[in-house]
């Protein structure tokens, strides 16, 4: 019995040992546990860290890169390019091939580029012709390349040609002056001679454009109407119209003559007459009568009040009825 409560008391103290002993690891176990969380936290923190700090070293990079390219192609933009010259090629074709082919310059602005250009001529097949365009500045020269001779030979040769044309054209202008002289001797001695037919010409032109101005002037006063105008009470002042008795037979023409139709106008080029309200000092124009009474309104010609009365457009109708009449506009 004694050793049976030995046991069952040996029993209990290692179950309570047990009971504290657990616990006791469980916690140590759990703050271990967090410790290395804790740690494998911070090392994830420290590696993203890196990370960004390599993205952004990589994106640094790769602008420098874009830039390193962006100056490269500048740079290559700059070097001359050059071309070898083939039979038939002249300097301007290849020069303005390079222009608006290469550099996508418009065919007008290449034009206008090449006037201020420097261009040899002739050049042989071997050539090599440079051409750069960089920014708005365009220059181009020439090698020798395969070509049997330099560009310098090529111009010496070329000058000798020039002086040696040089002198044939001179001698050829010395002949030619002498011959405009014997011309000249000629034509001196025929203008003294025609001088006299000239000024029966130009004096025969002369009456013939004044014939022509004046048969001109005469054809249109042929072809014209003649009138004077002027308001009611001014005629009637003047005696140019007169009432007739009671008023029966209305207003006829009074004292008038030819020189009094100093205004016309041409058929031909015209059939209205134009009338200002402030040519006759009134300030509207309310209607248009015309004398003689045998020129019927609406038949022979038709009254245009324009602008509220400022003015006012008589059209002739009848053209065959108004060649060379004399005619008064009564304005009221």
């Amino acid at each position: 019995m004694k050793e049976i409560r030995k046991k069952l008391s040996r029993s209990w103290l290692i179950i309570l040992f047990y009971l504290i002993l657990i616990p006791g690891i469980i916690s140590f176990s759990s703050c271990a546990n967090k410790k290395k969380e804790e740690e494998l936290t911070q090392q994830i923190q420290s590696l993203q860290a890196k990370i960004e700090e390599l993205q952004k070293e990589i994106a640094s990079k790769e602008d420098m890169i874009n830039q390193l390219k962006e100056e490269n192609a500048d740079l290559l933009n700059q070097i001359p390019e050059s071309f070898d010259v083939q039979k038939g090629d002249s300097h301007w074709e290849i020069a303005y091939d390079y222009l608006t082919q290469k550099k996508g310059i418009p065919a007008e602005e290449a034009k206008r580029i090449l006037v201020d250009t420097p261009l040899f001529h002739p050049i042989l097949v071997g050539f090599k012709v440079w051409n750069y365009f960089y920014g708005k500045v365009y220059g181009t020269f020439i090698t020798q390349g395969d070509a049997r001779i330099s560009l310098a030979t090529l111009l010496r040769i070329e000058k000798k040609k020039i002086q040696e044309e040089k002198i044939k054209l001179e001698n050829e202008i010395a002949m030619l002056k002498k011959k405009s002289e014997e011309l000249t001797e000629k034509i001196n001695e025929l203008e003294k001679n025609n001088t006299e037919l000239k000024a029966q010409i130009d004096n025969l032109n002369k009456k013939i454009s004044d014939l022509k101005s004046k048969n001109q002037e005469l054809d249109s006063k042929l072809n014209s109407v003649y009138y004077f105008a002027d308001t009611k009470e001014n005629l009637k002042a003047e005696g140019k119209i007169k009432g007739t008795f009671l008023g029966l037979a209305g207003i006829k023409i009074g004292e008038v003559t030819s020189a009094d139709f100093q205004n016309r106008i041409d058929l031909r080029q015209t059939q209205t007459i134009e009338l200002k309200a402030d040519d006759f000092k009134v300030p509207i124009i309310k209607k248009v009568t015309i004398l003689p009474k045998h020129i019927k309104e609406n038949v022979d010609y038709r009254v245009e009040i324009r602008e509220g009365g400022k003015a006012a457009a008589i059209i002739l109708l009848n053209k065959d009825k108004f060649y060379l009449a004399q005619i008064i506009l009564i304005i009221n």
